[in-house]
């Protein structure tokens, strides 16, 4: 008899085994979509969560700018140019926040944005209050340079804006207001910079180029942006994560193959089969190496087509990784098939090696959440390695090509390991 023999008849066994092939591809994908669920990342729901959303409510009055222009009895000339100015500054703040990376700005009126807020539509609402212009007008340079002593000492409520959320006193709303304070601070600072210079341009000789910049149509305001594309960085450390935790769930079955096969009497007649050890071992783990490449291949592809993940820059190192982890992962279901007796021990002992590595490793919550010390004992699993090679080429934009193989070289060792102790423990097992 060959080792391909024993191959073909356990792969048979096994595809006849549908619990078992559930356990290995169905079950995992149920535990990724709860948790995705649970984090509300499935197909792109939170895409819209992961933005600051400000209503910007305007309650400026152009009729009272005109009128504060007009109190300031300069020539027609002037007048129209700082109305121009006036009118574009609402619309260079609003711009300027929608521009930011992670911030979505909504033009709204007062009782639209505070019904948004109270639903939880929007974080915050912006409020320009009616005598913005008039404030804005007012500062100097060193109100801009020195804005803690100056007129921008209350920061936005010195120009009469207000930002409204549910939780005033909270980390999160302070850290909006700084942001736009900021923001106000690049719109209004150049107005107050170049004040006497703007004022004076209105006698210089490019007469026909300052009536064009006065009659300009205003400077619009940018649309909502976009949602984003469908994809959920959290989907890149689930499913490497947990399709680690499943494929060593290999270990139960392949026990329970031994077992099974020890009552029957096979291993005794594999035993006295012209075939030698190493082939044999090789031949009862090789179909549980391939069932292991099949289920990573098919969690990376639903993980791909369900959940829109990402394999990367280089979906082609994924390989390797994939490889060494299966043949960690077999040989250590070989190894503990060696070791337990019973169908009892099995259960109790083989899960509890599957769960507990697991737990160690990080595969039930991100590695960089772990504590120092449990990062250091956790490299005494495969699972750990596994786990650092998947993170450096889904995560990063440019992996460390050194730490990959470094981390497909020690699962290669643990499969070694593992194989050369499963081989001296199993003619205990087959007597």
């Amino acid at each position: 008899m060959r080792g391909w023999q024993i191959v073909k008849k356990d792969l048979r066994l096994m595809l006849r085994d549908r619990r078992a092939l559930a356990t290995l591809v169905v079950l995992p994908l149920i535990f990724i979509t709860i948790i995705g669920l649970t984090t509300g990342q499935l197909l792109g729901w939170s895409d819209r969560n992961k933005l600051l959303k400000i209503a910007f409510v305007d309650e400026t009055d152009p009729n009272e700018l005109a009128e504060q222009v007009a109190e300031m009895q300069l020539p027609p000339i002037q007048t129209r140019l700082i109305r121009a100015r006036n009118m574009n500054a609402l619309a260079k703040l609003h711009n300027r926040l929608q521009k930011r990376d992670g911030w979505e700005v909504v033009r709204s009126s007062r009782e639209t944005a505070e019904r948004m807020m109270e639903k939880e539509k929007v974080n915050a609402v912006l409020v320009i209050g009616h005598d913005f212009f008039q404030r804005m007008d007012e500062l100097g340079p060193r109100d801009v340079l020195y804005p803690d002593k100056g007129k921008l000492k209350d920061k936005l409520s010195s120009l009469d804006i207000t930002l409204e959320s549910k939780n005033p006193d909270s980390t999160t709303h302070a850290l909006v207001e700084e942001g736009i304070f900021g923001a106000v601070l690049w719109t209004v600072g150049p107005f107050a910079f170049n004040k006497n210079a703007f004022l004076a341009r209105a006698a210089a000789v490019e007469r026909e180029e300052i009536e064009a910049e006065a009659d300009a149509a205003p400077i619009p305001f940018d649309p909502a942006k976009p949602l984003p594309e469908a994809k959920s960085v959290v989907y890149q450390e689930l499913i490497p994560s947990y399709t680690v935790m499943f494929v060593f769930f290999l270990v139960n079955i392949m026990a329970r193959s031994f077992i099974q096969e020890r009552e029957l009497g096979t291993l005794r007649r594999l035993r006295v089969a012209p075939i030698g050890t190493t082939s044999l071992l090789s031949g009862k783990t090789l179909p549980f190496f391939i069932v292991s490449l099949v289920q990573t291949a098919m969690l990376f592809g639903c993980g791909k087509i369900i959940f829109g993940m990402s394999w990367g820059n280089q979906p082609w190192l994924l390989l390797p990784v994939i490889f060494c982890t299966s043949v960690s992962a077999t040989t250590l279901g070989l190894l503990v098939a060696t070791l337990v007796r019973t169908e009892s021990q099995v259960s109790a002992y083989s899960t509890l090696v599957v769960i507990g590595l697991a737990g160690i490793s990080g595969c039930f919550m991100p590695r960089d959440w772990l504590p120092d010390l449990m990062k250091e004992a956790s490299l005494y699993t495969p699972h750990a390695w596994a786990l650092i090679a998947y993170d450096q080429l889904l995560s990063e934009a440019v992996p460390n090509l050194s730490t990959v193989w470094e981390c497909c070289g020690m699962l290669l060792g643990f499969g070694i390991l593992f194989f050369c102790i499963g081989c001296l423990r199993f003619a205990k097992v087959a007597q």
